[in-house]
């Protein structure tokens, strides 16, 4: 769904007031390779030319991920940024899906567009498939047809990630396991559902309203003026 898990995993703790777990980038990985898995039992092998357009696109983000990850992470993880790269995207995602045209199937000039935007997904709060899907759309994509494409794009770069960084740590973070079952399972729903051509103002209005939520929690935590003394 093109919401950004990445942002929903640091914001929704702190909005409900749960403890960070210890490794949350461990446990980020894990949840990722749940509902990759999830999205792989439900989607099926796409034909040559599908898996040859989405093997191309991995290289753009395997790369900048590579690269800098890490660094844009660090830096574009706050919470009052996670709320203004949701609200943005969001309403990037559902203008591009309400004026687009739905003429196109995807094809290489598409794909090299989807694969430029999922770049822009490293940072939190953008979304990977809200990226890839809005991409597909301004280029004219079919709605259902760029759904698809975009879920599909998102399982080799996501599963990769996932692996290399529960590689590094050997084993899954202490209680990750409910997670990575909840995860595969809303994947997999998740695939059953998006490829059907519906509007993206859903998630766009959903990104806004939780960008919204971290507003007034902003507000709300803001320390209060001093006052003047009037002498």
């Amino acid at each position: 769904m093109p919401v950004s898990s990445s942002a929903q995993l640091v914001l929704l703790p702190w909005l409900l007031g749960w403890a960070p777990p210890p490794d949350r980038t461990g446990f980020a990985a894990a949840l990722h390779a749940g509902s990759c898995a999830g999205i792989a039992t439900v989607t099926g092998v796409p034909d040559r030319r599908t898996l040859a357009l989405v093997a191309a696109t991995c290289v753009p983000a395997a790369a900048a991920g590579l690269v800098g990850a890490d660094a844009v992470e660090q830096r574009l993880g706050r919470p009052p940024q996670l709320a203004a790269l949701l609200a943005g995207a969001g309403v990037l995602l559902w203008a591009a899906d309400r004026w687009s045209p739905q003429e196109r199937q995807v094809g290489p000039r598409e794909a090299g567009w989807a694969a430029l935007a999922q770049v822009a997904a490293l940072a939190p709060g953008v979304s990977r498939a809200g990226a890839t899907l809005t991409a597909l759309r301004l280029a004219g994509v079919e709605r259902a047809a760029a759904e698809r494409f975009s879920l599909l794009m998102s399982l080799p770069v996501t599963a990769g990630a996932a692996v290399l960084t529960l590689a590094r740590s050997r084993s899954l973070p202490a209680g990750s396991v409910p997670g990575v079952l909840a995860a595969a399972v809303a994947g997999a729903a998740a695939a059953r559902l998006v490829p059907s051509g519906r509007s993206a103002a859903a998630p766009a209005a959903y990104r806004l309203v939780l960008a919204a939520a971290v507003a007034v929690r902003l507000h709300h935590d803001r320390p209060p003026r001093p006052r003047k003394d009037p002498l």
